[in-house]
Protein backbone atom coordinates (compact mmCIF):
# COMPACT_ATOMS: atom_id res chain seq x y z
CA UNK A 1 0.00 0.00 0.00
CA UNK A 2 2.84 2.36 0.95
CA UNK A 3 4.57 1.66 -2.36
CA UNK A 4 1.42 2.58 -4.28
CA UNK A 5 1.18 5.88 -2.40
CA UNK A 6 4.83 6.62 -3.15
CA UNK A 7 4.22 5.93 -6.83
CA UNK A 8 1.23 8.26 -7.04
CA UNK A 9 2.62 11.01 -4.77
CA UNK A 10 2.78 14.38 -6.48
CA UNK A 11 6.27 15.59 -7.33
CA UNK A 12 6.35 19.38 -7.87
CA UNK A 13 9.55 19.18 -9.95
CA UNK A 14 8.13 16.47 -12.14
CA UNK A 15 4.93 18.45 -12.64
CA UNK A 16 6.95 21.56 -13.48
CA UNK A 17 8.93 19.70 -16.15
CA UNK A 18 5.79 18.35 -17.77
CA UNK A 19 4.07 21.73 -17.55
CA UNK A 20 6.94 23.58 -19.20
CA UNK A 21 7.27 21.03 -22.01
CA UNK A 22 3.53 20.99 -22.68
CA UNK A 23 3.00 24.75 -22.44
CA UNK A 24 5.86 25.49 -24.84
CA UNK A 25 4.34 23.14 -27.41
CA UNK A 26 0.81 24.45 -26.91
CA UNK A 27 1.84 28.09 -27.33
CA UNK A 28 3.77 27.18 -30.49
CA UNK A 29 0.71 25.30 -31.76
CA UNK A 30 -1.60 28.26 -31.04
CA UNK A 31 0.64 30.96 -32.51
CA UNK A 32 1.39 28.92 -35.63
CA UNK A 33 -2.31 28.10 -36.03
CA UNK A 34 -3.25 31.78 -36.01
CA UNK A 35 -0.45 32.68 -38.41
CA UNK A 36 -1.26 29.83 -40.78
CA UNK A 37 -4.84 31.00 -41.19
CA UNK A 38 -3.75 34.48 -42.27
CA UNK A 39 -1.63 33.64 -45.29
CA UNK A 40 -1.27 29.84 -45.28
CA UNK A 41 2.49 30.26 -44.98
CA UNK A 42 4.05 26.85 -45.61
CA UNK A 43 6.35 26.99 -42.59
CA UNK A 44 3.52 28.03 -40.26
CA UNK A 45 1.36 25.16 -41.52
CA UNK A 46 4.26 22.76 -41.11
CA UNK A 47 5.15 23.89 -37.59
CA UNK A 48 1.50 23.92 -36.49
CA UNK A 49 1.26 20.31 -37.59
CA UNK A 50 4.55 19.34 -35.92
CA UNK A 51 3.68 20.98 -32.59
CA UNK A 52 0.24 19.35 -32.66
CA UNK A 53 1.82 15.96 -33.29
CA UNK A 54 4.22 16.41 -30.37
CA UNK A 55 1.38 17.50 -28.10
CA UNK A 56 -0.55 14.39 -29.07
CA UNK A 57 2.51 12.28 -28.31
CA UNK A 58 2.78 13.62 -24.77
CA UNK A 59 -0.97 13.44 -24.18
CA UNK A 60 -0.90 9.75 -25.11
CA UNK A 61 1.70 9.18 -22.41
CA UNK A 62 -0.04 11.32 -19.79
CA UNK A 63 -3.66 10.62 -20.60
CA UNK A 64 -3.95 7.28 -22.44
CA UNK A 65 -7.65 7.00 -21.56
CA UNK A 66 -8.33 10.52 -22.94
CA UNK A 67 -9.97 11.71 -19.73
CA UNK A 68 -9.08 15.34 -20.37
CA UNK A 69 -10.85 15.53 -23.75
CA UNK A 70 -7.88 17.37 -25.28
CA UNK A 71 -6.63 14.66 -27.61
CA UNK A 72 -9.57 14.71 -30.01
CA UNK A 73 -9.65 18.46 -30.89
CA UNK A 74 -5.86 18.66 -31.27
CA UNK A 75 -5.93 15.54 -33.46
CA UNK A 76 -8.64 17.11 -35.62
CA UNK A 77 -6.53 20.23 -36.03
CA UNK A 78 -3.46 18.17 -36.85
CA UNK A 79 -5.36 16.37 -39.62
CA UNK A 80 -6.54 19.63 -41.13
CA UNK A 81 -3.00 21.04 -41.13
CA UNK A 82 -1.69 17.72 -42.41
CA UNK A 83 -3.83 17.78 -45.53
CA UNK A 84 -2.65 21.27 -46.44
CA UNK A 85 0.95 20.39 -45.59
CA UNK A 86 0.88 17.24 -47.72
CA UNK A 87 -0.29 19.28 -50.69
CA UNK A 88 2.42 21.91 -50.04
CA UNK A 89 5.08 19.21 -50.04
CA UNK A 90 3.79 17.51 -53.18
CA UNK A 91 3.59 20.78 -55.12
CA UNK A 92 7.20 21.59 -54.21
CA UNK A 93 8.28 18.07 -55.05
CA UNK A 94 6.55 18.03 -58.44
CA UNK A 95 8.03 21.42 -59.32
CA UNK A 96 11.51 20.17 -58.45
CA UNK A 97 11.03 16.97 -60.44
CA UNK A 98 9.78 18.96 -63.40
CA UNK A 99 12.85 21.18 -63.32
CA UNK A 100 15.16 18.16 -63.07
CA UNK A 101 13.43 16.33 -65.94
CA UNK A 102 13.57 19.47 -68.07
CA UNK A 103 17.32 19.90 -67.45
CA UNK A 104 17.93 16.26 -68.43
CA UNK A 105 15.98 16.54 -71.68
CA UNK A 106 12.96 14.50 -70.55
CA UNK A 107 10.42 17.05 -71.77
CA UNK A 108 7.39 14.72 -71.79
CA UNK A 109 8.05 13.77 -68.17
CA UNK A 110 8.54 17.43 -67.23
CA UNK A 111 5.14 18.23 -68.72
CA UNK A 112 3.47 15.49 -66.67
CA UNK A 113 5.01 16.76 -63.43
CA UNK A 114 3.85 20.28 -64.31
CA UNK A 115 0.29 19.01 -64.72
CA UNK A 116 0.49 17.05 -61.46
CA UNK A 117 1.61 20.20 -59.65
CA UNK A 118 -1.32 22.11 -61.14
CA UNK A 119 -3.83 19.48 -60.04
CA UNK A 120 -2.29 19.37 -56.58
CA UNK A 121 -2.66 23.16 -56.32
CA UNK A 122 -6.38 22.69 -56.89
CA UNK A 123 -6.43 20.09 -54.12
CA UNK A 124 -4.57 22.46 -51.81
CA UNK A 125 -7.02 25.26 -52.54
CA UNK A 126 -9.85 23.06 -51.35
CA UNK A 127 -7.97 21.93 -48.24
CA UNK A 128 -7.11 25.53 -47.34
CA UNK A 129 -10.80 26.48 -47.53
CA UNK A 130 -11.66 23.58 -45.21
CA UNK A 131 -8.90 24.63 -42.83
CA UNK A 132 -10.24 28.20 -42.69
CA UNK A 133 -13.77 26.98 -42.13
CA UNK A 134 -13.15 24.22 -39.60
CA UNK A 135 -10.09 25.22 -37.57
CA UNK A 136 -11.69 28.18 -35.72
CA UNK A 137 -14.37 25.78 -34.47
CA UNK A 138 -11.67 23.51 -33.03
CA UNK A 139 -8.82 25.76 -31.89
CA UNK A 140 -10.27 28.72 -30.03
CA UNK A 141 -10.64 30.33 -26.60
CA UNK A 142 -12.73 27.41 -25.43
CA UNK A 143 -9.83 25.06 -26.11
CA UNK A 144 -7.50 27.53 -24.34
CA UNK A 145 -9.67 27.38 -21.22
CA UNK A 146 -9.78 23.60 -21.40
CA UNK A 147 -6.01 23.53 -21.76
CA UNK A 148 -5.45 25.82 -18.77
CA UNK A 149 -7.77 23.73 -16.62
CA UNK A 150 -5.78 20.65 -17.63
CA UNK A 151 -2.51 22.28 -16.53
CA UNK A 152 -3.93 23.60 -13.26
CA UNK A 153 -6.13 20.71 -12.18
CA UNK A 154 -5.33 17.43 -13.95
CA UNK A 155 -1.61 17.58 -14.70
CA UNK A 156 -0.14 16.96 -11.21
CA UNK A 157 -1.96 13.65 -10.82
CA UNK A 158 -1.40 12.58 -14.42
CA UNK A 159 2.32 13.45 -14.23
CA UNK A 160 2.66 11.37 -11.05
CA UNK A 161 1.12 8.39 -12.83
CA UNK A 162 2.94 8.84 -16.16
CA UNK A 163 5.34 6.10 -17.21
CA UNK A 164 7.41 7.46 -20.09
CA UNK A 165 9.81 4.53 -20.10
CA UNK A 166 6.95 2.05 -20.12
CA UNK A 167 5.23 3.92 -22.96
CA UNK A 168 8.45 3.91 -24.96
CA UNK A 169 8.88 0.17 -24.39
CA UNK A 170 5.35 -0.45 -25.66
CA UNK A 171 6.01 1.67 -28.74
CA UNK A 172 9.22 -0.22 -29.46
CA UNK A 173 7.35 -3.50 -29.12
CA UNK A 174 4.76 -2.20 -31.56
CA UNK A 175 7.55 -1.21 -33.95
CA UNK A 176 9.02 -4.73 -33.80
CA UNK A 177 5.62 -6.29 -34.49
CA UNK A 178 5.03 -4.05 -37.50
CA UNK A 179 8.54 -4.77 -38.76
CA UNK A 180 7.90 -8.51 -38.52
CA UNK A 181 4.57 -8.16 -40.34
CA UNK A 182 6.30 -6.21 -43.11
CA UNK A 183 9.03 -8.84 -43.45
CA UNK A 184 6.46 -11.63 -43.70
CA UNK A 185 4.36 -9.64 -46.19
CA UNK A 186 7.37 -8.74 -48.34
CA UNK A 187 8.43 -12.39 -48.45
CA UNK A 188 4.94 -13.58 -49.33
CA UNK A 189 3.79 -10.80 -51.70
CA UNK A 190 7.11 -9.39 -52.88
CA UNK A 191 8.88 -6.27 -51.54
CA UNK A 192 7.46 -4.07 -54.33
CA UNK A 193 3.84 -5.11 -53.83
CA UNK A 194 1.30 -2.60 -52.54
CA UNK A 195 0.70 -4.83 -49.51
CA UNK A 196 4.39 -4.83 -48.58
CA UNK A 197 4.77 -1.10 -49.21
CA UNK A 198 1.72 -0.34 -47.08
CA UNK A 199 3.15 -2.55 -44.30
CA UNK A 200 6.48 -0.73 -44.60
CA UNK A 201 4.65 2.58 -44.24
CA UNK A 202 3.23 1.29 -40.95
CA UNK A 203 6.79 0.51 -39.84
CA UNK A 204 7.68 4.13 -40.59
CA UNK A 205 4.72 5.39 -38.56
CA UNK A 206 5.77 3.20 -35.62
CA UNK A 207 9.35 4.51 -35.86
CA UNK A 208 8.01 8.08 -35.93
CA UNK A 209 6.00 7.47 -32.75
CA UNK A 210 9.08 6.12 -30.98
CA UNK A 211 11.15 9.09 -32.10
CA UNK A 212 8.61 11.75 -31.15
CA UNK A 213 7.93 10.20 -27.76
CA UNK A 214 11.64 10.09 -26.91
CA UNK A 215 12.17 13.66 -28.14
CA UNK A 216 9.08 15.22 -26.57
CA UNK A 217 9.60 13.54 -23.17
CA UNK A 218 13.40 13.82 -23.17
CA UNK A 219 13.37 15.32 -19.67
CA UNK A 220 12.09 12.00 -18.28
CA UNK A 221 14.61 9.72 -20.05
CA UNK A 222 18.28 8.88 -19.67
CA UNK A 223 20.97 9.18 -22.35
CA UNK A 224 20.68 5.55 -23.42
CA UNK A 225 16.95 5.88 -23.98
CA UNK A 226 17.43 9.15 -25.85
CA UNK A 227 19.59 7.28 -28.37
CA UNK A 228 16.34 5.62 -29.42
CA UNK A 229 15.23 8.92 -30.95
CA UNK A 230 18.34 9.17 -33.14
CA UNK A 231 18.05 5.57 -34.31
CA UNK A 232 14.41 5.91 -35.23
CA UNK A 233 15.00 9.28 -36.85
CA UNK A 234 17.35 7.56 -39.31
CA UNK A 235 14.86 4.78 -39.99
CA UNK A 236 12.05 7.30 -40.47
CA UNK A 237 14.12 9.23 -43.00
CA UNK A 238 15.02 6.13 -45.02
CA UNK A 239 11.47 4.86 -45.11
CA UNK A 240 10.23 8.36 -45.87
CA UNK A 241 12.14 8.25 -49.16
CA UNK A 242 10.39 5.00 -50.05
CA UNK A 243 6.98 6.30 -49.02
CA UNK A 244 7.43 9.53 -51.01
CA UNK A 245 8.06 7.53 -54.18
CA UNK A 246 5.17 5.19 -53.48
CA UNK A 247 2.82 8.14 -52.90
CA UNK A 248 4.06 9.69 -56.14
CA UNK A 249 3.00 6.56 -58.02
CA UNK A 250 -0.35 6.42 -56.23
CA UNK A 251 -1.13 10.04 -57.11
CA UNK A 252 -0.10 9.55 -60.73
CA UNK A 253 -2.36 6.48 -60.94
CA UNK A 254 -5.19 8.34 -59.23
CA UNK A 255 -5.04 11.13 -61.78
CA UNK A 256 -4.38 8.74 -64.66
CA UNK A 257 -3.21 9.49 -68.22
CA UNK A 258 -6.46 11.20 -69.22
CA UNK A 259 -6.40 13.84 -66.47
CA UNK A 260 -2.71 14.40 -67.20
CA UNK A 261 -3.33 14.51 -70.96
CA UNK A 262 -0.62 11.90 -71.62
CA UNK A 263 -0.43 9.62 -74.64
CA UNK A 264 0.19 5.90 -74.08
CA UNK A 265 3.92 6.03 -74.85
CA UNK A 266 4.62 9.00 -72.57
CA UNK A 267 2.50 7.55 -69.79
CA UNK A 268 4.23 4.17 -69.89
CA UNK A 269 7.68 5.73 -69.89
CA UNK A 270 6.65 7.95 -66.98
CA UNK A 271 5.29 5.04 -64.95
CA UNK A 272 8.35 2.91 -65.66
CA UNK A 273 10.62 5.64 -64.39
CA UNK A 274 8.56 6.10 -61.23
CA UNK A 275 8.77 2.35 -60.59
CA UNK A 276 12.54 2.40 -61.07
CA UNK A 277 12.92 5.24 -58.58
CA UNK A 278 10.82 3.35 -56.02
CA UNK A 279 12.94 0.23 -56.44
CA UNK A 280 16.12 2.29 -56.02
CA UNK A 281 14.82 3.79 -52.78
CA UNK A 282 13.89 0.36 -51.46
CA UNK A 283 17.37 -0.92 -52.28
CA UNK A 284 18.84 1.83 -50.06
CA UNK A 285 16.90 0.73 -46.97
CA UNK A 286 19.26 -0.71 -44.39
CA UNK A 287 18.55 -2.85 -41.38
CA UNK A 288 15.28 -2.00 -39.71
Amino acid sequence: MGQEQEHTAFDPEQTRQWSEALEELYQEFRSRSRAALKEYDEEDVHQARVSARKLLTLLQVLDPDEQTGLYRPIKQAQKRFGRVRDADVLIGEFKGLRKQAKSEGRDAEATLFKRMAKLEKEERRGQRKKLSRKLPKIVNKRLDRQWQAFLDESLPELAAEADVRGSLRELRDDYRKRRHFYQVTAEREGPHSDAALDALHQVRIAAKRCRYTAEAAAFALDDKQLQVAERFKGIQKQLGEVNDRHVRIQIAEEYGPEALDADEESWQAFRNRLDEELRAALAEVGEL
